[in-house]
């Protein structure tokens, strides 16, 4: 098939397309469509980084998560979130956030999972959203750095519920009661959350550094290395008082203002 590319000219009253008589191709009477070359050629989707610098291979990619998801339905935006922006080769596992998606779930994830990757699939739609990183400590950390398809920013107004701050740090209690049969991914989910929680009680910033820096603050700079990798006997019983110490006054401090609450 030939293909010309030319500048669109107006000025004539004819409806009519000239051309060169030496280029080849078209004949004369001819009947062609004329369209934009944007419609021919497949546009680069946009990249666009928060807080992180991607290696040219990690943003290859995200480059072809986004073709599959921009090709399998509609969108307001998507963010890619989680351990697989930590430097290094970690591809396996990647957190999804697709903004009110209309799209099929179970295609994205098998085609995604196609390359190899196992990915983690949030569907939400914006109000929820937005709801969620004023009232939800994991929420703002989890934009504290992302990749996105679209431009994007994200209000920094926090509502501190504290009956919703109980139930999230449920959770972090684990730590406690189950560490021995958890995995080292999830001791250091557990610790990042719980600390998470005690910056947003404490109306601090919920971001990355300052996570790593409380964390340092509270069980010492050496935490992660010596207790969840090494299996530091006498790490592992320091910390657990501590945290057990750490985690009883801010459940205290959110039970007494959750009561105070309407």
């Amino acid at each position: 098939m030939v293909r010309l590319i030319k500048k669109v000219s107006k000025g004539t009253r004819f409806n009519q397309i000239y051309l060169q008589k030496n280029e080849a191709g078209f004949g004369p009477g001819e009947t062609v469509v004329i369209s934009p070359i944007t419609d021919i050629i497949d546009q680069e989707l946009p990249i666009f980084e928060y807080n992180i610098k991607l290696s040219s291979l990690k943003k290859e990619i995200v480059k072809k998560i986004f073709k599959i998801i921009d090709d399998l339905g509609s969108y307001g935006n998507i963010l890619i979130t989680g351990s697989f922006l930590d430097e290094g080769f970690n591809f396996e596992d990647m957190d999804i956030v697709i903004i009110d998606p209309k799209i099929n779930k179970e295609k994205v994830e098998n085609s995604i999972k196609e390359m190899g990757i196992l990915p983690h699939l949030i569907l939400i739609d914006s109000k929820s959203f937005d709801r969620g990183i004023k009232k939800e400590p994991l929420f703002r950390l989890m934009v504290d750095r992302f990749v996105s398809i679209k431009r994007t920013i994200f209000r920094e107004e926090k509502d501190i519920n504290y009956r919703l701050l109980d139930a999230n740090l449920f959770h972090s209690k684990n730590l406690i009661d189950a560490y021995e049969i958890l995995s080292i991914k999830e001791r250091k989910k557990l610790l990042r959350d719980f600390i998470s929680i005690k910056l947003f009680a404490e109306d601090k910033e919920v971001t990355l550094n300052n996570v790593k820096k409380e964390a340092d603050n509270l069980f010492g700079k050496d935490v992660i290395k010596e207790l969840f990798y090494y299996g530091n006997n006498e790490a592992k019983t320091k910390f657990i008082s501590k945290f057990k110490k750490e985690f009883n006054v801010l459940q205290n401090k959110v039970m007494g203002n959750a009561s105070k609450q309407a």
